[in-house]
């Protein structure tokens, strides 16, 4: 009996997919790339998930009220949805949009410096909002 991990990728994009609050589909980069940003922002993105919604459960007053946490949490989940729209934009060449792998555009080019500048301004700010959370929250 065969096992099939190409399935295991597909698996994992589906879960991402379906826990977005934003709405906005996280479009991995495919395991074939080869791109270090676009592989430490996918990575980043993941983590970011993980973390939210364990804050978000350990959190379950933010649903009815605000509080310094709550607003920390939501500027957060703002924060890594902002991360997934700069990561589509880096990647969004053809490869990318037809299921291939991350296709960033060509280095040098006036749009890959905006587009890699921008994916890394929104690594930054995901990073220290973040920090700001878990300084909030003791350290979660």
């Amino acid at each position: 009996m065969k096992k099939s991990l190409p399935a295991l990728p597909l698996l994992i994009a589906i879960l991402l997919i379906s826990g977005c609050a934003s709405g906005n589909p996280v479009t991995a980069p495919h395991p074939g790339t080869t791109d270090p940003l676009a592989n430490n922002a996918y990575d980043v993105i993941v983590a970011a998930k993980g973390y939210l919604d364990s804050e978000k459960s350990q959190h379950p007053e933010c649903s009815t009220m605000s509080s310094d946490v709550c607003g920390r949490i939501s500027q957060a989940v703002g924060a890594k949805d902002l991360l997934i729209d700069a990561l589509q934009a880096y990647c969004s060449g053809a490869n990318f949009l037809n299921g291939g792998v991350c296709d960033p555009l060509a280095k040098g080019t006036p749009a890959a410096t905006q587009v890699t500048a921008k994916l890394q301004a929104a690594l930054s700010n995901y990073n220290a909002i973040a920090a700001d959370l878990k300084k909030s929250t003791g350290g979660n």
